[in-house]
């Protein structure tokens, strides 16, 4: 009895150990909707692209005033040294003075310039549309990379998860070889190779918490944040009770794989999208190149502007008086000759418009390839995870059947070490698998679009 109540005091002591060792460390739970977030949120380059879409719709908006008469305040004075005179006799009269100022509002308006107005609003209309779609395109290049980033730290964790099974197996197989070579049932190469397999359990999972903590630094940086956690020697949640080596630096817990899976699933059903954000982007371009074409074209033909106002005068022609006048006018302007300049750079926006026609057929082909290249890929990864499933249900099996016959010493530690390995590498396998799977998925989101 005392024995008992000594086993259950030090199951109790441990118990308290491991929740004060769990307490002390960060636990996070790293979500992928709130990574998404952050990383929207935070991206420098999203917001360098939206300061370039406010610019272009400001410029859009400059280009759609000049259909609008403009109105100003004009005013000039003038001095010359000679007044005109006429002498009478004795008399000198002078027609004017030395000062004169003109001073009132002005208004004009173009009323004929053959599209040239129209054309450079439509091009600044298309630039602008342009920097939209490639904001969004970014958004989307910017969900990509982040989602990739966080699929790789939950492939991170199930490896980890993998290993540490993998760990503990070593382990009790090593204290029963010991106990075995002990009662002098075991040589001592088995204990050898026993604690070679344990060894190498370890260092297996020293490596994956170091690779996981260098893709929680990725991931941090495209989220532009740490979530308060130390990425120096991270460990999965669950593994939070187990036996493991080194100081644990903080606590990950992510979404399940299996239903971040399920989320994705949809995206399977997707059709490439014709108008994504990029290609919808260079149509804009080649758009904004035809507009500035016909801008230019139209300088070569009549502008006709109107201006009229009212102005307060002195003097009034050669009489040396205040006075309000009224003056309206029309102006007709005809280029006669340029050395060709309109035509060229008319020229010039032609084949601008052509190249980035030709840059989207590309960029449709690139799009459309990588698209169909995931769609593909997610159909062969199906198929193969069948299989790897049922490796995974043999190697079970097998590593379980191969160590009863071991122990019946019908089969030598080589064979278990081996059963035990061939289990875990089609589990590693298994998860390694489901992170392509979700990575072609979220290719398929970014460049793709739901069937209707």
């Amino acid at each position: 009895m005392k024995n008992i109540f000594s086993l259950v005091g030090a199951v109790c002591m441990l118990c308290c150990f491991c929740f004060q060792a769990i307490a002390a460390q960060e636990t996070v739970h790293l979500s992928l909707h709130q990574c998404e977030t952050d990383a929207l949120a935070s991206s420098a380059q999203l917001k360098q692209l939206q300061a370039q879409v406010d610019a272009a719709r400001s410029t859009y908006q400059a280009a759609r005033s000049v259909f609008y008469p403009t109105l100003s305040l004009d005013a000039q004075g003038s001095w010359i040294s000679e007044v005109p005179s006429l002498t009478l006799g004795n008399q000198r009269m002078e027609f004017g003075d030395n000062w004169g100022y003109s001073v009132g509002p002005t208004a004009n308006y173009v009323l004929f310039d053959a599209g040239a107005r129209s054309g450079q609003s439509r091009s600044a209309r298309s630039a602008a549309q342009a920097k939209e779609e490639e904001l969004n395109f970014a958004r989307k290049q910017i969900l990509l990379q982040v989602r990739q980033a966080y699929f790789t730290v939950q492939n991170d964790l199930e490896t980890l998860y993998f290993l540490n099974g993998q760990l503990g197996v070593a382990r009790k197989q090593l204290a029963d070889i010991e106990s075995s070579f002990k009662a002098g049932a075991k040589s001592r190469l088995d204990v050898y190779m026993a604690n070679k397999q344990f060894s190498q359990a370890q260092a297996d999972m020293a490596a994956a918490r170091g690779a996981l903590g260098a893709h929680l630094r990725e991931l941090f940086r495209l989220t532009g944040t740490d979530y308060g956690i130390s990425p120096r020697y991270p460990l999965d949640i669950r593994l939070a009770h187990s036996q493991t080596e080194g100081e644990i630096s903080a606590f990950i817990s992510v979404d399940s794989l299996s239903q971040t899976l399920q989320n994705f699933a949809p995206y399977a059903q997707f059709s490439f999208d014709e108008n994504s954000p990029r290609l919808a982007a260079l149509e804009d371009m080649a758009q904004y190149y035809h507009y500035l074409s016909q801008s230019y074209q139209a300088t070569l033909y009549p502008r006709v502007s109107l201006a009229g106002g009212a102005y307060f005068e002195y003097p009034n022609g050669p009489i040396k008086e205040h006075i309000f006048v009224g003056k309206a006018a029309a102006a007709l302007s005809l280029p006669l000759f340029e050395a060709g300049r309109s035509r060229r750079q008319a020229e010039a926006q032609q084949h601008a418009a052509r190249a980035a026609e030709y840059e989207k057929l590309d960029a449709a082909q690139t799009l459309e390839k990588l698209f169909y290249c995931a769609k593909d890929g997610l159909y062969a990864l199906g198929i193969e995870e069948q299989f790897i499933r049922q490796m995974i249900t043999d190697a079970q099996k097998t590593a379980q059947l191969t160590y009863q016959a071991y122990q019946a010493g019908a089969a030598t530690f080589f064979d278990v070490d081996r059963a035990n390995l061939d289990l875990l590498h089609s589990q590693l396998a298994l998860a390694g698998l489901q992170n392509r799977q979700l990575s072609q998925l979220a290719v398929m989101d970014s460049l793709g679009k739901e069937n209707l």
